[in-house]
């Protein structure tokens, strides 16, 4: 018999909290204490939504609409979409769920400028609202993740109107 254990270590846990007040969701995200995601919903229909996106069809890594891109290759930086990871050459990058979407929406096309507006909706699934803080604060962490592993690969602001990834060749 296979043990199922190690396929279950593997995978990030994630806990949904539906209808829940802001003071019971924060308690069990307290009482889980990093092991697992928590999501806060206010009813199940925004659930399904977070799970599964506005058209009830599950939306594609990053808004990469074409299921048969499963990796971005951009000079040494790979994106793989299925697997969720991110090499620079034959190096490892540790991003958080949100680092890993944020540089591969970014990735998807190196040079151009994705506004606050367009990095919101993708990646929180939210409207922009002019608070560019959420953002902004993701940024910073992906930037600190990736100058661990690669001066090169940069994420560049463009002032008041987003973020570009700058690839060497």
């Amino acid at each position: 018999m296979v043990s199922a254990a190690p396929y279950i270590e593997a995978i990030t846990p994630f806990v949904i909290c539906v209808g829940t007040t802001l003071e019971d969701s924060t308690a069990i995200a307290q009482a889980i204490d990093r092991r697992a995601i928590v999501m806060i919903a206010p009813d199940t229909e925004a659930a399904r939504r977070l799970l599964v996106g506005e058209d009830g069809v599950p939306d594609s890594p990053a808004g990469v609409e074409d299921l048969e891109t499963r990796v971005i290759e951009r000079g040494c930086l790979r994106v793989d979409l299925v697997s969720r990871l991110v090499t620079w050459g034959d190096v490892d990058i540790a991003l958080s769920a949100r680092e890993f979407d944020l540089l591969a929406t970014l990735a998807a096309e190196v040079g151009r400028v994705w506004t606050f507006e367009e990095l919101m909706s993708r990646i929180w699934k939210t409207r922009y609202l002019g608070d560019a803080d959420p953002v902004v604060s993701a940024v910073k962490r992906l930037r600190r993740r990736l100058a661990l592993v690669v001066e090169e690969l940069r994420v560049v602001s463009v002032r008041g109107v987003g973020f570009r990834l700058v690839v060497p060749d």
